[in-house]
């Protein structure tokens, strides 16, 4: 798909000391962006789980005997 942004000259110059065309380079931003809101959602829920009552639960089933 193609579409047209507004950036400021200082971004432009930026995308293009940054890889060999801009498509490239905004495809690699925007998978970096996904891959930081991941790992937040991933943080975030681990919290969850690691503060319930569930999880104290399936620690006591899966325990293994070995210090954690």
């Amino acid at each position: 798909m193609k579409i047209s942004v507004s950036l400021p000259d200082e971004d432009v110059r930026f995308l293009d000391e940054q890889g060999t065309n801009r498509s490239a380079t905004l495809h690699e931003a925007v998978a970096l962006l996904r891959d930081r809101q991941l790992a937040e959602q991933y943080a975030e829920a681990f919290t969850e789980w690691n503060g319930s009552a569930d999880a104290d639960l399936w620690d006591a089933t899966t325990n293994d005997g070995l210090p954690s």
